[in-house]
């Protein structure tokens, strides 16, 4: 890999990002001895052979063979070039980045540091009106709501004058150029000219990113005109499908299991009465992005949104998402008409958590939204209803519960648990015939990888990067085999460049790991290196091991040679005596030497 950032940097980010924690957020693990398994998010399967080894800061999977270390990961996982997976990772740790050798890139991170600015001011600049004479009728709203002032002051929550220009003048007054203003979202250009600011006579809730920067605002009516909320446009520092509202409270509540709410009066609400593990999707159904932020802070997450039909298929959509990027999911059931803002205030805390106790699975949910949607009264109604529900269990991965459920409805609905039993694995056999391969780990750990299938050339080329790989494992034996190597022993032109880096590593007494050579190689080959080091780098004796793979590259380069000399002398016509004399001399030569190491 190339970058314009300095190596050791590169390096600081990398072992800032623990691979268990990063790739944790986006796939379930399962320890295994000194390894952890999941199931592999780049390519479907339903066996897990997605492998985290953390001793060696590295993934591979042995069903499609991708593998790298934590930058490899984020490049694929998130669709990014080098560059910005590094900058990704880097952020995800508070890392200041120097800025881009590119004019673009330079204009880029100031206009966002400016943008960040702006929104602190603006922040400010709402939550000084709230407490201002314009700021009255919003102040009257949150008392109404029961909203405490140290509540008030946590969330930062302002007011917006009805000024049209009231933000605008103030954000000039403090050195902001129009440019910025306007790509910040608070303000927008009117059609005869001028500015007007977007959040006029709203009370104001700015939304905060995971490492508290103020990144957007949500604006609320005081009464009940239209839109009642209006929330940031989309900009270079904010997005909302990949925030959450009040996650930066929420994932240091302590608690295993996080509450999704739909507004910001529900959160708000919520935590003031101590219920401090919930979050708002900010207006919109769940996305992934939101839902790999969930399951990095919590093993559990609980879905409470209204129970109109706009809210049923908001919750729908999001649990079929949490459920498949491997989430503990699950659905709080409100009173009808309710919202936990609303049910909060009138019930209390201890009430609210009992609705969280008695949430509910999904395929529960599904069945009582279906039980709703279709008359199961009718013997028409009932087939048309257990269909329905032949094929939402029939999607279940654990069989235990899917066994468990088929009892539970068929009891309920009056027919025989063997029937509903039948109708499900009708629908799971067309799965059945694809089952994947079972991973032989011990077949890989032993190095059977159907060399035979590489070819001469494919077998010197893996030869090499063991040896790469082994120096790496254990850089120690760099000092018994230094005199055997060069850059020049390698074939491979990658092999002979990533030799060149590794080799002046060691000989200038820098070292190097494993996870650290990956930052150097390829995207291509990176997959190969760390099944290398996954499944070949557990030798009792590494120096054996090494001279070994040494001794067999030198073999197959000399037999080769010897080949290349036999063809020539097939034709000693077209040659000198000279030539004929020099070739004979050194196939002799290469014959002695081949004999001596096939016989050690």
């Amino acid at each position: 890999m190339y970058s314009y950032y300095p190596e050791d940097l590169i390096e600081e980010i990398r072992i800032g990002n623990d691979i268990v924690d990063v790739v944790s957020e986006y796939v379930k693990l399962e320890r295994k001895s000194k390894y952890y398994f999941g199931l592999c998010p780049f390519h479907k399967e339903k066996t897990p052979s997605f492998s985290v080894t953390p001793s060696k800061q590295i993934f591979y999977c042995y069903g499609c063979g991708k593998g790298g270390n934590v930058i490899q990961f984020i490049m694929d996982i998130e669709n990014l070039s080098y560059i910005d997976a590094v900058k990704y990772l880097a952020d995800r740790i508070k890392i200041q980045l120097p800025e881009g050798n590119s004019a673009e890139e330079i204009e880029k991170a100031k206009l966002k540091r400016e943008l960040l600015n702006i929104n602190v001011e603006a922040a400010r600049f709402f939550f000084t009106h709230l407490n201002s004479p314009q700021g009255e009728k919003a102040r009257q709203y949150l008392e109404k709501r029961n909203i405490s002032k140290q509540v008030i002051r946590k969330f930062g929550i302002g007011y917006s004058p009805e000024e049209r220009e009231r933000l605008y003048n103030h954000l000039r007054s403090k050195g902001f150029g129009d440019d910025a203003i306007l790509r910040s979202g608070l303000v927008l250009k009117g059609k005869n000219g001028g500015f007007y600011d977007r959040f006029r006579g709203r009370i104001m809730f700015p939304i905060f990113d995971i490492r508290g920067n103020v990144i957007g605002f949500g604006g609320r009516v005081t009464d009940s005109s239209l839109p009642k909320y209006m929330n940031s446009p989309k900009t270079l520092v904010y997005d909302k499908g990949k925030n959450l509202y009040a996650l930066n409270f929420a994932k240091n509540s302590g608690e295993k299991r996080l509450i999704v709410v739909e507004g910001y009066m529900d959160v708000i609400s919520l935590h003031q009465r101590g219920i401090i593990n919930t979050v708002a999707s900010l207006g919109t159904a769940l996305t992934e992005s939101q839902g790999r932020l969930l399951k990095k802070y919590a093993e559990e997450v609980i879905i409470s949104y209204d129970s109109d039909s706009a809210g049923q298929a908001a919750t729908m959509k999001g649990l079929d998402l949490m459920k498949n990027i491997g989430c503990n999911v699950k659905v709080l059931s409100l009173p009808q008409g309710k919202d936990p803002d609303e049910f909060v205030r009138n019930n209390g805390a201890d009430e609210f958590k009992k609705l969280i106790d008695n949430s509910i699975s999904l395929i529960e949910y599904k069945t009582r939204v279906l039980r709703k949607k279709i008359d199961d009264g009718t013997a028409e109604g009932k087939i048309k209803f257990l269909n329905r529900i032949a094929d939402e269990l029939s999607r279940l991965d654990n069989s235990v519960e899917r066994e468990m459920y088929i009892k539970k409805i068929a009891e309920e609905h009056g027919i025989t648990w063997e029937a509903l039993y039948s109708e499900v694995y009708r629908r799971l056999k067309p799965k059945s015939d694809l089952k994947p391969a079972a991973v032989n780990l011990n077949s890989y750990a032993k190095g059977a990888d159907k060399k035979e299938d590489r070819g001469e050339d494919g077998r010197i080329v893996h030869d090499e990067r063991l040896i790469l790989a082994l120096l790496c494992v254990d850089n120690s034996i760099y000092a018994s085999v230094k005199d055997k190597i060069n850059v020049d022993s390698f074939t491979d032109p990658e092999n002979k460049r990533i030799a060149e880096i590794i080799l002046e590593r060691l000989e200038n007494n820098k070292g190097i790991v494993p996870g650290e050579l990956l930052n150097i190689v390829d995207s291509a080959v990176a997959g190969d290196f760390a099944r290398i080091f996954n499944t070949e780098c557990h030798c009792d004796d590494n120096k054996k091991a090494i001279m070994g793979k040494i001794r067999s590259i030198e073999l197959f380069k000399a037999e080769k040679r010897q080949k290349e000399i036999l063809e020539l002398l097939k034709d000693e016509g077209s040659l000198s005596e000279g030539d004929v004399e020099k070739l004979k001399l050194e196939l002799k030569s290469l014959i002695m030497m081949i004999k001596k190491q096939k016989s050690s």
